[in-house]
């Protein structure tokens, strides 16, 4: 049997919430856009064309119960 001490033995699943303002759920309002060289999602590794729609991989799985409306 081969040695695991500097081996990955498991992954534990995490999940995050990201909030999008006025229902505009697109790569412009995600934390995860980078902007350094080129738009890319820094989950998916894709070159964004458009920053206001979608990526084509985006693995967002979008809550549309969680919309709240605030009143001033």
């Amino acid at each position: 049997m081969a040695r695991t001490d500097n081996a990955v033995t498991s992954y534990t699943h995490a999940t995050v919430d990201i909030f999008f303002p006025n229902n505009e759920v697109c790569c412009k309002y995600c934390p995860l856009l980078e902007t350094y060289s080129r738009e890319q999602c820094r989950r998916t590794g894709e070159l964004l064309v458009n920053i206001y729609a979608r990526g084509i991989w985006c693995p967002l799985q979008i809550d549309e119960q969680m919309t709240e409306v605030i009143k001033e």
